[in-house]
């Protein structure tokens, strides 16, 4: 590049300074090199054969090698990849170009006669198309009406022209041949630039009609393979200064664009500032926004980090509340998991270590800064407001559609940049340095997952579901020195995951930290029921606003904060009209740094539970909620009067569940079962030795001695000699005592 930079830079300054010498030839009697070529005027106005036919959107890669010469030196030659996108119809034109593996991309507008140069895909820069140079087929040309256009692929590709406002440019057929094993029309132009003495010599080769390519067969369009250049400059009075050589290999040529995303749309996390006049939207603008409670599962990584770190966030800003977030995540260098509570209505936050059930309250929800590279997730709880809240400012660039996560999900990608941000943190002290970065370039990908998020809406398209959020950081080495080789950058990613539009209340739990720091709570159950006095069927309400009902109106008839309602259970008892609720009734919010620890101008507990009461006795506990599949019907829910108990006595004097049936019984049946059991346990004995009798072929008893009445058998059983006693293990006779060796 920079060998190319000076051999540019010393040819024009030779070219300039002939050209100013008046002694030298002018430039309407130079006719061009003819070492180079020369124009045939002997060629015709229309060619003996058609020539060839170019289609109005086209990509194409183009391979160029090119070799310079100037004052008898030879510069080593050059490889450049190119990828073009011509759209001639939405007056549009991409070009990526790969210089020694350094990409750039520049995205030309051409109403606007702006150019986006997107260098190393990293940084862009913004500049004005040139317009009418006879010699770039990239300059816009005047189009109808007055406005600028992108030339026709013929002229784009400096093959031919008829444009009487500019030079013409009249190929001429110079036969057939064979090029990379496709054969070739070749055909021949001499483009002569008076205004530059330079002079252009091209021969390019289409493939023939009908011939295969990996492509598709060739029809009707022009196929372009390759074009050979030879372009010299020279003195005025005719001596050549400089020689460029240069061939173009053409690959994948196709009429028509395959939509890519990742070829249509800028590079990733590039914000391309375009000055005055840019169009600059709100995330609602792109029909970008955030629910007011959402929980999801998120994934960051930045340059310096080779493992992706995890935390879990959770978001609620309900109608009747203050804004609460909650963060579970692993610390860097920690083993034990901590929750981060911010609650914006009480300005506190609470940091709770669940592994050994401790919790720290601090006022205050602003989080200190940290090394956005080291510690990407306190990074993101330090600016969520920039990252989440600011939907209504029209700082995005939209840049249209690409692929994320792969190429299984499609998203809308809005970029937006910010200065002197973000602070720099001092490795040693962990605290900013008083330096930032010089820019911060912030890109959102979103995508359309819910079905209710489809159209209609009031917006074209609803995006409900963010995919990545992508940093990259800009900053000068040397600010004396502010160029692209000068510049450090780093980059953090968010991959979102397993988004919710639902929040629970339990979510925001603080009770662990008035338990473990000894603040004063209660544990408080009633009843609810229906006030028509029908049963209710729990398949058709929506617990989640049941509970987000019960919990409001705790918090609006007790007159307290949001947060102190903790813990709200709500079961349903089968086959009833009641829901039985229990929940947690948390003592006065915490006042770090005061002597008492707590807010003293709240009520307390009992105080609180007082009034409650007195809300459910007087019937003031009641609101009513539509049924799941049929929001014309609804179900008027009433707290039952005097029905508010702590936990212990409520849940002794109210059993959830089925009803449980207890039976007595009188004197007289006790006695009967004791001696119908005793009879039933006789009669079984007695069967069981007749059967033993009958198995080992022993006489039964003589029925005649036995007594003519029925005496306690365990008293007479070994009293009387007429009763033989009865044995479950039968003597062993002499034979039987036999062991083994004596047999």
């Amino acid at each position: 590049m920079k060998q190319y930079q000076l051999f540019c830079l010393l040819v024009l300054c030779i070219s300039k300074c002939l050209t100013q010498d008046p002694t030298t030839t002018p430039s309407s009697t130079w006719n061009g090199d003819p070492a180079v070529c020369t124009v045939d005027t002997s060629t015709p106005p229309v060619p003996d054969r058609p020539l060839p036919r170019f289609p109005t959107r086209v990509e194409f890669a183009l391979e160029r090698v090119e070799v310079k010469h100037i004052l008898d030196i030879t510069v080593p030659s050059e490889i450049t990849m190119y990828q073009y996108l011509y759209d001639f119809e939405a007056n549009k034109l991409i070009l990526i170009k790969n210089s020694q593996g350094i990409i750039d991309v520049e995205y030309f507008y051409y109403e606007a006669l702006k150019k986006s140069t997107y260098l190393r895909r990293e940084i862009c820069l913004v500049s004005d198309i040139d317009t009418n140079l006879d010699m770039d087929g990239t300059s816009a040309i005047q189009g109808q009406n007055n406005t600028w256009h992108i030339r026709p692929l013929n002229e784009f590709l400096l093959f031919s022209s008829n444009d009487p406002r500019r030079p013409e440019i009249r190929p001429k057929f110079i036969g057939q041949s064979m090029v990379r094993g496709i054969p070739v029309d070749q055909w021949e132009t001499c483009i002569i630039d008076k205004s530059q003495f330079r002079t252009y010599r091209r021969v390019w080769s289409f493939a023939q009609k009908g011939f295969i390519l990996p492509t598709g067969v060739v029809g009707d369009f022009a196929v372009p393979i390759q074009a050979i250049i030879n372009a010299s400059i020279s003195f005025p009075n005719g001596t050549q200064a400089a020689e460029v050589d240069e061939i173009f290999n053409i690959h994948n040529y196709r009429p028509g664009i395959v939509e890519s995303s990742d070829q249509l749309t800028p590079p990733k996390g590039v914000f391309c500032d375009s000055g005055l006049g840019q169009n600059l939207i709100s995330l609602r603008d792109a029909g970008i926004t955030w629910p007011d409670r959402f929980t999801v599962r998120v994934e960051a990584s930045s340059s310096r980090s080779a493992q992706w770190q995890r935390f879990h966030l959770r978001y609620d800003h309900p109608e009747r509340g203050p804004r609460r977030i909650h963060y579970d995540f692993l610390p860097p260098g920690s083993e034990h998991y901590q929750s981060i509570i911010h609650d914006f209505g009480d300005n506190l936050t609470y940091t709770i270590d669940h592994s050994v059930g401790t919790c720290k309250i601090t006022r205050g929800t602003e989080s200190p800064d940290v090394d956005p590279i080291v510690d990407p997730i306190g990074f993101f709880i330090k600016n969520e407001r920039r990252f989440i809240y600011r939907e209504r400012e029209r700082i995005w660039e939209f840049n249209g559609y690409r692929p994320c996560r792969g190429d299984t999900i499609r998203c809308a990608a809005v970029t937006s940049s910010v200065d002197k941000f973000p602070p720099i943190v001092d490795v040693d002290t962990g605290k900013p340095s008083g330096d930032t970065w010089d820019a911060t370039s912030i890109e959102y990908g979103w995508s359309v997952r819910a079905p209710y998020a489809r159209p209609p809406s009031e917006r074209n398209k609803h995006f409900d579901y963010p995919v990545y959020l992508f940093l990259r950081m800009y900053r000068f080495n040397d600010l004396t020195n502010p160029s692209i080789t000068n510049m450090r950058t780093e980059d953090i990613e968010y991959e979102f995951y397993e988004m919710s539009p639902e929040s629970n209340p339990r979510d925001f739990d603080t009770s662990l930290c008035y338990r473990s720091l000894h603040y004063d709570y209660l544990h408080l159950g009633f009843k609810l029921e229906v006030s028509d006095g029908k049963a209710i069927d729990g398949s058709h309400l929506d617990r989640r606003l049941l509970e987000r009902q019960i919990h409001s109106n705790l918090a609006y008839l007790t007159e307290t904060s949001y947060s102190r309602i903790s813990e709200v259970q709500v079961d349903h008892e089968d086959k009833t009209n009641e829901v039985t609720v229990l929940f947690t009734l948390l003592g006065q919010t915490p006042s770090p740094g005061t002597v008492s620890g707590v807010v003293d101008s709240e009520p307390k507990t009992n105080e609180t539970r007082g009034r409650l009461a007195r809300a459910i006795d007087e019937g003031k506990f009641d609101f009513i909620m539509k049924l799941l599949d049929d929001t014309s019907s609804s179900v008027h829910f009433q707290a039952v009067r005097g029905s508010l108990k702590g936990s212990k006595e409520f849940m002794s004097s109210h059993a959830v569940g089925k009803q449980v049936f207890k039976e007595t019984y009188s004197s007289g049946a006790e006695a009967g079962a004791v001696i119908g059991g005793i009879l039933v346990g006789l009669l079984i004995g007695i069967l069981l030795a007749a059967v033993f009798r009958v198995v080992r072929k022993e006489p039964m008893p003589d029925v005649s001695k036995l007594p003519a009445s029925i005496s306690n058998p365990l008293s007479s059983l070994r009293t009387s000699t007429n009763l033989p006693s009865i044995s479950f293990h039968k003597p062993k006779s002499a034979e039987e005592k036999k062991t083994t060796s004596d047999a």
